[in-house]
């Protein structure tokens, strides 16, 4: 029986106790994105509040996951190739599911509660595979089911308004200026004395403001964010500037979170410059990268986003930097099979940190 096979017919643990059971030591492992990274870090802070020894990896780490003593555990990390590991969002046939966050939810409910806190950041980073929402379609069910969930707990609460981040929360030039979700070249990045909505309603190309109202979901409470749109963000945001484990461990400690998004709005100055720099032709395409002298301060995955939504690039292109002759490929912007080809590169935050030649064989993967 080969390792795959012995994989498919292993049983996966049903709680976080039985997890446990299994051994002292309990090793995660999260991939580079947002949801993998938040996902990751509530497992960790139930085994700190349980006394269970942990260890913390990322997919990319050049580990050879299957030697490593203790349980190893996949959030969403597809260890395709280690026999031993258990992998938390394993497709099912029967019910497939693009999302960790259920199987993370399911393990840990006979043991620890997730406290409010987590579940805002656990919304938010399912709701960053849905920006910029201007390309996204509806909803998945499950993140639909969490967030009504949120609502019906009193932490959150359901507001429909147009897909500008910190509608409501802050006059419309700020709104203007800040939001990268609904990007207006006009106004982002720019203080502006007076705003009106017509004036941002003929800036989106529409006639009314009504026909881009969405559902969007704001804290009951005071979570340092306007909405959990911006949340996402802001965790991608981190990902890229402070580093896959520095948004891990959000979970842990939420003041980490809530010095990302102080980071995340004075990034934005840093944004605007990129987007300049691109809209005065100062890119060169190489493949299905946009190369950009640019710094890396302003979030690569951010800016992705912020131009798809603006339909300046494809949706399948990634904005990388290039500083000092080096290359800075966001690794969460890229696909698994290309970071998968990056293993062993040097990385900096979350970033890949490229030659020329590594980019061209990347290009072409």
């Amino acid at each position: 029986m080969g390792p795959l096979q012995q994989r498919r017919e292993r049983r996966g643990a049903r709680s976080l106790s039985e997890l446990v059971r299994e051994g002292e030591l309990l090793v995660v492992v999260g991939d580079v994105g947002a949801e993998s990274l938040i996902s990751s870090g509530i497992i960790l802070r139930a085994l700190r509040t349980l006394g269970v020894d942990f260890e913390f990896y990322l997919s990319i780490d050049p580990v050879d996951f299957g030697q490593l003593k203790g349980r190893v555990v996949g959030v969403d990390a597809h260890l395709e190739n280690c026999a031993t590991c258990l992998e938390l969002a394993e497709p099912r046939p029967r019910k497939p599911s693009q999302h960790v966050f259920r199987a993370v939810l399911d393990l840990l409910r006979e043991d620890v509660s997730p406290s409010k806190e987590e579940y805002v950041l656990l919304l938010s980073s399912a709701l960053a595979k849905y920006t910029p929402r201007s390309l996204r379609g509806a909803l998945s069910e499950e993140v639909k089911e969490l967030a009504r969930d949120m609502v019906s707990s009193g932490i959150v609460r359901e507001v429909v308004a147009p897909r500008l981040i910190g509608w409501g929360s802050m006059p419309l030039e700020e709104v203007v200026r800040y939001s990268v979700d609904a990007c207006l070249l006009r106004y982002f990045g720019r203080p502006t004395a007076r705003v009106a909505e017509s004036e941002v309603a003929r800036e989106l190309g529409v006639e009314s403001l009504k026909e881009l109202e969405d559902r969007t979901y704001v804290p009951n409470y005071d979570a340092g964010v306007l909405d959990l749109y911006e949340a996402a963000y802001v965790i991608e945001h981190a990902v890229d500037v402070e580093g896959p484990e520095y948004a891990a461990s959000m979970p842990l400690n939420y003041g980490y979170f809530l010095w990302a998004v102080r980071r995340f709005r004075e990034s934005v100055v840093h944004l605007r410059e990129c987007v300049d720099a691109f809209l005065e032709k100062r890119s060169v395409r190489e493949g299905p990268f946009y190369v950009l002298e640019c710094d890396p301060k302003a979030s690569g995955t951010v800016l992705t986003k912020v131009l798809r939504g603006l339909r300046l690039i494809e949706e399948n292109s990634v904005v990388v930097y290039r500083v000092a002759g080096k290359y800075y490929a966001p690794l969460q912007s890229l696909s698994r099979a290309q970071r998968v080809g990056l293993s062993g590169s040097k990385t900096e935050g979350g970033y890949a940190v490229l030659d020329s030649s590594t980019l061209g064989k990347l290009r072409t993967s």
